[in-house]
């Protein structure tokens, strides 16, 4: 069972709106792709809201979701600049102020640092970590300005078994706490000895234990836009993890899959069929 805790919000193209967010994502992922997964989030009570809420019944994952009375469903204006997304994310909205439900301690609980830059949801997530000790704790950093600050960063890096971060959050890291190998440091300062570093079209590279695997990206032709490329990266590596599968099998479908998924628009693509070739 994983279970995504955080944000799950509507994303406003300007063109069109999708049911978004990277807790979403990796959930509809992963169940698409006959996983057990689940959701912990809070709506608002409203037509969006009954939407989402919709979407998770359709999409068959099983939701801890929470509706608040006085704060809106979350909305993210996205804008592309030749296939790159920038985001601005409205405040004040129900996904800041998750609860703590009573739920079964899932094997994965994934997480970033948008939820937790609120400090209701990093009392709640807090209460999860203390609850599931036998549960790894993912966490994709996925930073978003400006919502995030050294105290957020070091509860999910603290938190964290298995790390994934882009080649921009490890610049930012390098930067921030001062220090010029930064695997080095998270393993030593942290702890953390399962990082996933993705880096574009120069491909990823996973530091697992001992082990340090380099994965190289194929060509992606036709790329529509990159949002979501991430989310999916995670989804597809948790999917061979959970199914046992060698690591450079993992690294290399995880990287497959996040081309395929920058060749369609949006982050969730509508033809699922193309989840069919990347079962396990």
């Amino acid at each position: 069972m994983v279970l995504s805790f955080g944000e799950v919000l509507m994303d406003c193209f300007p063109d069109r709106n999708v049911i978004g967010g990277a807790p979403f994502n990796v959930a509809v992922h992963l169940r698409r792709l006959g996983e057990e997964a689940g959701i912990i989030t809070k709506v608002g009570e409203d037509e969006l809201g009954l939407e989402i809420q919709s979407t998770l019944a359709r999409e068959r994952l099983t939701a801890q979701l929470q509706v608040d009375q006085n704060y809106p469903t979350g909305r993210v204006d996205v804008t592309l600049d030749k296939g790159q997304p920038s985001y601005f994310i409205h405040k004040g909205c129900g996904w800041e102020f998750i609860a703590v439900d009573e739920i079964q301690p899932p094997n994965f609980f994934v997480f970033g640092s948008l939820a937790l830059f609120f400090e209701n949801n990093k009392q709640s997530f807090k209460k999860y970590r203390n609850q599931f000790n036998e549960t790894l704790f993912v966490c994709d950093l996925n930073l978003r300005e400006p919502f995030y600050d050294k105290n957020t960063i070091d509860l999910c890096l603290n938190a964290t078994d298995i790390l994934k971060i882009n080649d921009e959050e490890l610049s930012y890291l390098s930067s921030e706490y001062q220090v010029d190998e930064v695997v080095d440091w998270l393993k030593i300062e942290f702890d953390i000895h399962k990082i996933i570093l993705t880096e574009g079209a120069k491909g990823a590279t996973l530091f697992w234990d001992d082990q340090i695997i380099s994965c190289p990206v194929n060509s992606v032709k036709n790329i529509k836009d990159t949002v979501g490329a991430g989310d999916s990266f995670t989804s597809l590596f948790l999917h061979g993890v959970i199914n046992k599968l060698p690591l450079e099998l993992s690294m290399q479908r995880a990287a497959d899959f996040a081309g395929m998924i920058c060749q369609t628009s949006g982050a969730v693509p509508t033809d699922l069929s193309i989840y069919e070739k990347f079962k396990f």
